[in-house]
């Protein structure tokens, strides 16, 4: 009989290599979660009854579970090879590296980067608590990229800094195996799922929830559950204070009121779309009502919101090997300093959102919230639109595209909207506004004509493409199970020669797809002949002419995503990350 096992991996490389490993293990029968720390606990305690004979897991994650189980922990132990691929990795690094980690960890460490003659500061720490101030230590010395585990990585980038993991390989997960094999327990059979979505009111299509002061929902229709859990859940899992931040205003005004009768109805913003909720009592206050109307505000459609989508980071997280960006983080610098409009502006996928959300975590409103707003067309009512939006926020950056499309008086009346609130706002534009004055109110221009920053395309800063290589290869080894140690030379060459038309964006994604298609150590010429780069993915500059205007580049562009995409507007603004209407406007 199969020994029953819970797998328990404190990152999602871990979780996905545990995976393909558990396919090739007959004699196990083997759960795979991801969790970390604490929330570990939770997990453990949901299958303690389910006849499990042996938990799996590393590091800390491992050692705090083994105080909250009777279940025996079976400890995964980095290997050699595991910190020699770490090391060989960040070998080449320009960015300043600083290990933070327990004395095991860190001490291993430290032997195998002596003998390779690798020089690296470094932080012990004997309790997690002191992780945070070790990260804050080693980020106000100038760090760049912490490395360490899970929970130091996890803590580098709550302050903005990338952080790589010292990645568990195969060797050491099928050594953990071996162990549970050796131990040889009787396994009994997991219990059957809890039944879900009891007691829903399936009537109503509008979203409908009742609970209590606690937080408990007692009774949820599914419509509720999609719309705001987005993913299905039982009733006693759920608490009504896990809505969306911007529901919580309501919740407390609900829980003050003393009339058993009263009603509440209140407009909501929630990623953009507008939300009627009624809001009520129900039985004397024992419990609570939200019923939320399906119906969008008034069909408005001339503006998309994105509330809390930006992971926070910072200008550390900036590589920069290149002359051209070591300027662009000085003016970002500068930009961090005042609460003045700016303007970013760049050709696709340069990275203006990121560098605009770093700008913000180092401005006096890092603690407050950074919005995008995206106007995606002309209509009578965005001006409308835009004031009921912002009548929903506090202090707040905004990052705003798109301020081309309105007309110019439109332009002056959200100018003056904006100035009348206690926010930041980040304009993001393709080209240069003071060289198209013609398209925008003299207002906005007054406001970045002497405060705006360009962000450079990945052609212009070719001496980064290698730093950046790695940094996306750290990236996905941790998120994919790999253990891929950088990229060779020729590999490297031969991508330094593409013209990257969607620059950083697509650089990403191309090293995602090595990443996931290396079985080496390496990403080699091998790997990108495999995938047909030159052909599918990315193309080579000599078909653009760069001799001609901006705008025709730009329309040359479209029109062969177009072709490529069988005149499909639909599927080429897509592709283009513009809308249909964008896409219209500039080949016409």
């Amino acid at each position: 009989m199969a020994i029953k096992t819970l797998f328990i991996a404190p990152y999602r490389g871990l979780k996905e290599l545990a995976s393909v490993l558990a396919k090739q293990q007959p004699d196990l029968d083997i759960v795979i979660e991801e969790a970390d720390l604490g929330d570990a606990i939770p997990v453990v305690k949901e299958y303690e009854n389910k006849g499990i004979q042996f938990i799996i897991s590393r590091g800390g994650t491992a050692k705090l579970i083994s105080q909250f189980t009777n279940i025996p922990v079976v400890e995964i132990k980095l290997s050699g090879y595991d910190i020699l691929r770490t090391l060989t990795l960040i070998k080449d690094y320009q960015m300043k590296v600083h290990m933070i980690g327990f004395p095991n960890i860190c001490n291993d460490v430290l032997s195998i980067a002596n003998l390779l003659n690798i020089d690296i500061s470094y932080t012990i720490v004997h309790q997690k608590e002191e992780v945070a101030n070790a990260v804050k230590e080693a980020w106000m010395n100038g760090a760049q990229l912490i490395l360490g585990d899970t929970i130091t990585v996890n803590t580098a980038e709550s302050f903005g800094l990338q952080g790589m993991m010292i990645t568990t390989g195969k060797e050491s997960v099928l050594e953990v195996f071996d162990q549970v094999r050796q131990l040889n327990r009787v396994m009994k059979q997991l219990e059957s799922d809890y039944s879900v979505y009891k007691h829903f009111i399936h009537s109503m299509k509008d979203c409908v929830v009742i609970f209590q002061e606690s937080g408990k929902i007692v009774f949820a229709n599914q419509a509720f559950i999609q719309k705001l859990y987005k993913k299905n859940k039982e009733i006693n899992q759920l608490s009504i204070y896990n809505l969306p931040d911007e529901f919580l205003p309501l919740i407390h005004e609900l829980l003050a009121i003393k009339d058993p009768f009263s009603q509440i109805n209140k407009n909501i913003v929630l990623d953009g779309e507008g939300l009627r909720v009624t809001a009520g009592r129900i039985d004397h206050g024992k419990f609570y009502y939200f019923r939320i109307h399906e119906k969008d505000l008034e069909g408005r459609k001339s503006i998309e919101v994105h509330k809390g989508r930006i992971p926070k980071t910072s200008l550390a997280q900036l590589v920069t090997t290149s002359p051209i960006i070591k300027n662009v983080l000085s003016k970002a610098k500068a930009a961090a300093e005042t609460k003045d409009p700016l303007a970013i502006w760049g050709a696709q996928g340069v990275g203006k959102k990121f560098l605009a959300s770093s700008i913000h975590s180092e401005s006096e409103y890092r603690n407050d919230q950074f919005v995008e707003l995206f106007i995606q067309n002309d209509s009578s009512s965005v001006t409308d639109e835009i004031a009921f939006f912002l009548s929903t926020l506090q202090r707040t950056t905004v990052y705003v595209s798109g301020f081309e499309l309105i007309s110019q008086e439109r332009q002056k009346e959200i100018v003056e909207l904006f100035t009348n609130k206690q926010m930041r706002v980040i304009y993001s534009f393709s080209f240069d506004p003071n060289k198209k004055t013609s398209l925008f109110h003299k207002d906005v221009i007054n406001r970045v004509n002497t405060n705006s920053i360009y962000m450079p395309t990945l052609k212009e800063r070719n001496e980064d493409l290698g730093e950046l290589i790695r940094l996306f290869v750290s990236i996905f080894n941790a998120q994919f199970g790999k253990q891929v140690v950088g990229i060779k030379e020729e590999a490297l060459e031969y991508l330094r020669n593409f013209s990257w038309t969607e620059n950083i964006k697509q650089l990403k994604s191309v090293v995602k797809d090595l990443v996931i298609a290396s079985e080496g150590d390496y990403i080699d010429s091998q790997v990108i002949n495999s995938l047909s780069l030159d052909n599918s993915m990315v193309k080579k500059g000599s078909e653009i002419d760069l001799t001609k205007s901006l705008e025709e580049i730009e329309k040359e562009v479209i029109l062969k995503v177009l072709k490529e995409e069988n005149m499909n507007q639909t599927k080429a603004a897509k592709r283009l990350g513009i809308n249909r209407t964008t896409l219209w406007r500039k080949i016409n």
